[in-house]
């Protein structure tokens, strides 16, 4: 896209915005922030929901979730390092592929971090309120133990305004505090780990149909229903805070390496192992070896905390109870920070009004800030239980890293000269690598995830059309406003015939539509609206719309996948394991190059460019 519009005001400037926040995060707060995102409700309930469906081949599970996101970190290693801003994962895209791929990405990446604080808040409510029934906190629903109305779900409503407060008072207190917490988040699963350890029984590694009862394919499926995809979330968020870090050309790297993969791995390994070894099915309420029996066992609602009572360390339940509520709240404070960064950058890149940029005086983003609290009230009805929420959130957190790849590859043509701290040799091959083990995770979620997340995330395309693309004169205001319109009444007609969408169950209603109808509606009503869009718009919105196709046609093709697979609802997959695999590695391939040779250069690219020269120049100059 050509620079042909003129230069953006400083008020909402790609990079005078960031002039207002404050660089008060050092290298030990972005590791703490980092290892305080990810370990959180995380090594409290994964551990169970991870054995529940892969058994002791779980702990594979978590090695594999470090490799992914290995690879998936090495492209955003060099952007971060080249450009550190805050809220860094809404505002590349717009840099190379304009305006409707940066929202559709913002989009998805709001509902994660919307969704983060909420399933954090479930975790410390669902272990605090199993170990004390009279609490009244949690009743059971098909199965499962979720937040009781109203009694639990207004707990839940008082934890999150916590977090808005403490987020309200700035960065500085988050990082500063967040360190002694996250010191405290170390000790107490080390200790735990040990302890369970003294009950340790080998014979639970092979019990109930060998190492892997349910076979390879339920290896790869953990890694997002089982919560371990969801556990790892905060590599690429120490990105989200790039613009209020000291050095980050220094810092990012290393925090993304130390806090964001290995103190991590090391951690929840040694508590899968410990909690395998330690399992006592007596105790659990579960037949010996019945792996997947655990969901509704005894030990469910908090599971570490019955491994190490069961051992016979019954005194140590009441540090373990505080840590189950202090560890999960420390990331749900976090992650309502990150949400409020990702309103403020959307605001900035233009997708969002200029009033969400207003900065309180202890430098946090206020209006977003308080934007995010208001709508994480709602995420509490849909799924109140953080095992039927936690593949979903993993979905919502892997959308935006698939952008890492294509990005970096479009920068490395359109910005060649651009100072990269970071720069990864052998670029091509670690863009497609990561863009691939993204997509993937993505699909290893199953349908009912997948669905019940795209369908969410694709009503950011009539939003797009009735504010954003009117809002810049990119489309006519009447016809982007009637598209949009029918495509929301039709899309809401589709998504509630099919019968997906939020079944506690996880299964198709009675009278849901058959796959062929459903799924042909869905194609044909986005396909219907983006050429309505594309009829009604000038010719800068349509070369946005072009650039970021990619990305819609990459979706409904993995739900395509993801319903006829191995991951999918079918009792005998029409594409079964490894094909299903291959299949989906073929669409990665093919939309990395689609998504590469969509990029181009933006007139934001040309802003934050011509910002550069200028602190060069003024650097000679001095």
């Amino acid at each position: 896209m050509r620079d042909t519009q003129p230069p953006m005001p400083v008020e909402g400037a790609y990079e005078a915005s960031d002039a207002h926040l404050k660089k008060q995060i050092s290298l030990v707060g972005l590791i703490a922030l980092a290892v305080s995102v990810q370990i959180g409700s995380g090594w409290l309930l994964a551990t169970l929901a991870a054995a529940s469906i892969a058994g002791p081949a779980s702990i594979i599970t978590w090695v594999l979730g470090a490799v992914f996101f290995a690879v998936i970190g090495v492209t955003w290693m060099e952007l971060g390092t080249m450009m550190p801003r805050s809220g860094a994962g809404v505002r590349y895209p717009r840099l190379t592929h304009g305006a409707f791929l940066s929202f559709f990405n913002g989009w998805g990446y709001l509902i994660a971090t919307l969704a983060l604080p909420v399933i954090e808040v479930q975790a410390v409510i669902t272990y605090v309120g199993g170990h004390w029934p009279e609490l009244g906190w949690l009743t059971e629903s098909g199965g499962t133990m979720v937040l009781s109305w109203p009694t639990g779900i207004f707990v839940g409503f008082g934890l999150l305004f916590v977090f808005f407060f403490l987020n309200s008072m700035g960065a500085k207190l988050l990082s500063e505090s967040n360190k002694w917490v996250t010191v405290w988040k170390l000790v107490i699963p080390i200790v735990t780990a040990v302890l369970m350890f003294t009950a340790f029984s080998s014979a639970n590694f092979t019990i109930g149909g060998g190492f892997a009862p349910q076979g390879s394919g339920a290896i790869f499926g953990a890694l997002a229903s089982g919560g371990i995809v969801f556990a790892y979330s905060g590599l690429r968020q120490i990105l989200d805070f790039g613009g209020e870090a000291v050095n980050p050309q220094r810092n990012i790297p290393i925090a993304m390496i130390v806090g964001g993969l290995l103190i991590p791995l090391v951690i929840y390994v040694v508590l899968q192992v410990g909690f395998l070894g330690a399992l006592n099915w007596n105790d659990a309420g579960v037949a010996p070896g019945d792996w997947t029996g655990l969901m509704a066992g005894d030990w469910a609602s908090s599971p570490l905390l019955n491994a190490v009572t069961a051992a016979g360390f019954a005194w140590f339940a009441t540090i373990l109870l505080t840590d189950a509520a202090l560890s999960p709240a420390a990331t749900g404070w976090v992650w309502l920070g990150i949400g409020a960064r990702s309103v403020y950058s959307m605001s900035v890149n233009g997708e969002l009004p200029k009033g969400a940029q207003k900065i309180n005086k202890y430098g946090t983003p206020i209006v977003g800030l308080l934007v995010c609290t208001v709508l994480g009230f709602f995420f509490f009805f849909p799924a109140p239980s953080w095992y039927s929420f936690v593949s979903q959130v993993s979905v919502a957190l892997t959308l935006s890293y698939v952008m890492g790849g294509p990005v970096m590859m479009v920068l490395r043509r359109t910005a060649p000269d651009m100072h990269r701290p970071v720069r990864v040799k052998w670029a091509y091959f670690w863009a497609i690598a990561g863009f691939v083990a993204s997509l993937m995770l993505i699909y290893f979620a199953g349908w009912v995830s997948l669905i019940n997340l795209f369908t969410i995330v694709f009503l950011a395309l009539p939003v797009y059309g009735a504010y954003n693309s009117v809002q810049h004169g990119w489309s006519k205001a009447v016809g982007s406003w009637v598209v949009s319109g029918v495509f929301s009444v039709a899309w809401i007609f589709i998504a509630v015939g099919g019968g997906w969408l939020f079944n506690r169950d996880q299964k198709q209603a009675a009278d849901g539509w058959s796959f062929p109808v459903y799924f042909t509606a869905m194609t044909v009503a986005v396909a219907a609206f983006l050429a309505g869009l594309y009829a009604v718009s000038t010719a800068e919105g349509r070369r946005h719309v072009r650039s970021g196709l990619w990305i819609v046609g990459t979706f409904l093709a993995m739900l395509l996948v993801s319903y006829l697979g191995e991951y999918g609802p079918m009792e005998s997959p029409a594409i079964d394991g490894p094909t299903d695999l291959i299949v989906m590695a073929l669409i990665a391939a093919g939309s990395f190059v689609w998504a590469v040779r969509s990029g181009g250069p933006t007139e934001e690219l040309s802003h934050v460019l011509a910002h550069q020269r200028a602190e060069q120049e003024a650097a000679a100059m001095a």
